[in-house]
């Protein structure tokens, strides 16, 4: 009996553990602020609730004492927010947009009035992040699908060439995928949804998604937290499309043959030679 016991106690000790990594990876964004009146002063205990315009689903959160808001584990969307508080107007900022990985920053001003005149902002202002150093570059939907170069070879992950710092290996050194920060591609890590989509014979995606099936890709280069990733070199992510209130989709043609056969952007070398495809 102690034996068994031993064992049972490993086993739940191995499935907690599990369970506090799966939890540390990160497969949404964040969005925080501050909420001021006219004067530049802080509202203490303002009441703020962000709607996802594609699915209807509300988060909601109060601000500190000190007027400071954050709304965590948000899925990746456009958001409408609400923001009340006692002795001022209901001020509502229209789509805000949150991105994979990414903590953005969303400032309200409310105005001296009562609870029942509403101000609304038409177009929220571009969000930044302004909480971390972290270097990142995000992809969203309309450019998974209509960019040339995420079409071909390594698909979305083509993407990252865009961005500074961020090259192709030559086909030099072992592992798949860009240079980031002139490391090799080895010392990159790739997920699906936060979770590991590392190949562990050779560095490299396991798992390859359709363009149209990929809700947005984010690359992180340096200066990351932690949950990110095991790895030094480049942060991979991408999260799948997922349903919303309204009906949609997607119709389309794919051809591919030998004269259409573009290179991959990540290997040219490798793929420089048209095979016979049909």
């Amino acid at each position: 009996m102690t034996k068994r016991r031993g064992r049972y106690a490993y086993t739940l000790a191995a499935l907690f553990f599990s369970c506090v990594a799966a939890i540390a990876q990160s497969t949404s964004g964040e969005l925080t602020g501050t909420i001021y009146d006219a004067t530049g002063a802080t509202i203490p205990d303002a009441a703020i609730t962000a709607t996802n315009i594609a699915t209807g689903i509300q988060a909601s959160t109060t601000a500190t004492s000190s007027g400071q808001y954050r709304l965590s584990n948000l899925l990746v969307g456009t958001y409408n927010l609400s923001i009340s508080a006692p002795g001022f107007t209901k001020a509502e900022l229209k789509n805000v947009s949150v991105e994979l990985n990414k903590v953005s920053t969303a400032n309200v001003t409310l105005a001296v009035g009562t609870a029942a005149t509403s101000v609304e902002v038409s177009a929220a202002s571009a969000t930044i992040d302004t909480t971390s150093a972290q270097i990142q570059n995000n992809f969203e939907t309309r450019q998974l699908q209509d960019s040339a170069a995420a079409s071909q070879g390594s698909g979305v992950i083509n993407l990252s060439l865009l961005n500074a710092g961020v090259a192709t290996s030559g086909s030099v050194g072992v592992g798949t995928g860009p240079s980031v920060g002139g490391q090799r591609p080895r010392d990159n890590n790739f997920t699906i949804e936060g979770i590991d989509n590392n190949s562990k014979s050779v560095t490299g995606p396991l798992v390859t998604i359709p363009n149209d099936a990929v809700a947005e890709f984010t690359v992180l280069q340096n200066q990351f937290s932690p949950e990110y990733g095991h790895s030094t070199g480049g942060q991979f992510n991408q999260v799948v499309r997922s349903g919303s209130n309204e009906f949609h989709g997607r119709l389309y043609e794919y051809l591919q043959n030998r004269n259409l056969k573009a290179a991959d952007q990540l290997d040219c070398r490798r793929y420089a030679s048209k095979s016979r495809l049909r």
